[in-house]
């Protein structure tokens, strides 16, 4: 939070000798560097609420607890459950909007006995709400991700529990704000047709790397269906 210390101040002799069209737009200017300053000391402005940032600020982050979450979405939408993590295995975790596929967001725990110090966040499905600080969310298709990135990116095959999962951005514009210090964002990308349907799947399927510049991933362009955010550890106090 940041504190604002208002000081009385003269308008005319602030503005005295400027046109009647700069007496007008002063104070309007002033008012945005005023709310600028605010959307900055919160971290998140109002109009990226379901922006979910791997540097672990805004309201899901490494300070979300619990009881953060039943306050700012309610109690009705917060539900402790299982959570799926591959490979037939499970974990304990907490749900947020659990009946609305599209709000939906599992968050895995570093304490999950007190349900405090998040270790990630993730959605999956068609379509999400949540998205990337670099506005990436379900749906987000190959080549929007290497137009971003401003190069190809390194991914798995498909047809298997990390179907289609980046691997590598390959020095690319997104290698530091996905895979840095501060956190990083594990994209998973599937085919949009089966194998029964596309030979051409079969060519890039199973446990190996593949580029995004692969003429059949050219072809096929799979879109987002995960995005993990997995959170740095918090800083000690």
């Amino acid at each position: 939070m940041i504190d604002f210390c208002f000081v009385p101040w003269d308008r005319d002799e602030y503005t005295n000798g400027m046109s009647p069209f700069h007496r007008y737009i002063l104070p309007v200017l002033l008012m945005a560097v005023f709310l600028s300053a605010a959307v900055i000391g919160h971290g998140q402005s109002a109009a990226a609420p379901w922006t979910i940032l791997a540097n672990g600020t805004g309201v899901i982050g490494v300070h979300t607890t619990r009881k953060d979450l039943v306050q700012a979405y309610g109690a009705a939408n917060v539900a402790d459950q299982d959570v799926d993590v591959g490979e037939g295995e499970m974990e304990s975790g907490t749900v947020v909007f659990p009946k609305d596929p599209e709000r939906i967001v599992e968050i895995l725990w570093k304490d999950p006995e007190t349900k405090t110090v998040p270790a990630s966040a993730r959605f999956s499905g068609q379509k999400s709400h949540w998205k990337t600080a670099q506005g990436i969310s379900l749906g987000t298709s190959l080549k929007e991700l290497e137009h971003l990135n401003r190069r190809p990116f390194k991914l798995a095959g498909f047809g298997w529990d990390y179907s289609g999962t980046v691997l590598s951005w390959e020095d690319g514009a997104l290698t530091a704000d996905l895979t840095g210090g501060g956190g990083r964002v594990i994209v998973r990308l599937d085919s949009p047709v089966p194998e029964a349907e596309d030979k051409d799947v079969a060519q890039v399927e199973g446990d190996r790397d593949f580029s995004s510049s692969h003429p059949v991933m050219q072809k096929l362009n799979p879109k987002a269906y995960q995005i993990i955010v997995v959170f740095p550890a918090p800083a000690k106090n």
